[in-house]
């Protein structure tokens, strides 16, 4: 169980697999501390950017006062509905629990030139999507919304292991 809900990865090392920190460490020491600052600099200029689009966009509210980590809800559409028609953009982001939202976390490769339009681009048409098709169930929003609502959240967490036994079953 994660602060933010309950979370599950179909990996087998899970979210955190030792190669990433070595891979980081190997990074930052060919860059240098000025590579790392513009590069810094250059993200948290993008999460700017998708903040103050998002917050034009009347079905959604960013949770909280974020940095490069944005979460964002809505009071109005299923936010996971959202999150799966963005998913189908070919865009990767995270569903969360209490309160029902997702998120992105931006890295240097979403401040590359006309990525950041494109994505509140494809937000705005996900939305627009999802208001247009309120008939549409989806595949993994149903999972999402059904698990935020459960009281017992043993049972939940019972049920997403179960949902990985169905996913690696051969």
């Amino acid at each position: 169980m994660a602060p933010g809900g309950l979370y599950f990865s179909p990996t087998f090392a899970g979210s955190r697999p030792g190669a990433l920190s070595a891979a980081c460490w190997a990074a930052l020491t060919s860059i240098g501390e000025q590579g790392y600052l513009d590069a810094t600099r250059k993200i948290l200029e993008t999460a700017d950017f998708i903040k103050r689009e998002i917050k034009k966009i009347p079905e959604l509210r960013i949770i909280g006062d974020p940095l490069f980590v944005i979460a964002f809800a809505s009071d109005s559409l299923d936010i996971y509905k959202i999150l799966e028609a963005m998913g189908h953009k070919k865009w990767s982001l995270n569903g969360l629990h209490k309160p029902p939202c997702m998120h992105i976390a931006l890295t240097l490769r979403h401040a590359q030139p006309g990525v950041k339009e494109r994505f509140i681009a494809d937000l705005r048409a996900a939305i627009d999507h999802v208001k247009s098709h309120p008939e549409e169930k989806g595949s993994m929003a149903p999972v999402y919304g059904m698990a935020a609502t459960m009281p017992m959240r043993g049972l939940v967490s019972d049920m997403l292991k179960k949902y990985l036994d169905l996913i690696f079953k051969v």
